[in-house]
């Protein structure tokens, strides 16, 4: 549950194809309408990442509200990267 000063941040973590585990995007609570509509978001790309057959790890941290943004892509931006036959 959030407060009125922090927020979830989840960070996703893959496994490239040489092993190696890298940072690859971002699901941002505060970029959300509500908490709900995070947590969809999170709940969409872990199935998603399950269904392709990508490792992967997904990382929860509670940030203040006025914490600076991660800088890696959005979910969105990162599921757009993926090859379409995988879909």
């Amino acid at each position: 549950m959030t407060d009125t000063n922090h927020a979830w941040v989840w960070i996703g973590y893959v496994t490239t194809t040489d092993g190696e585990v890298t940072g690859a995007f971002v699901i941002d609570e505060r970029r959300y309408p509500d908490a709900g509509a995070a947590q969809a978001a999170l709940n969409a790309a872990a199935e998603e990442l399950r269904r392709r057959g990508i490792p992967h790890e997904l990382q929860h941290v509670r940030i203040r509200r006025d914490a600076p943004a991660e800088p890696l892509p959005t979910w969105a931006e990162y599921r757009a990267t993926l090859p379409a036959g995988d879909a």
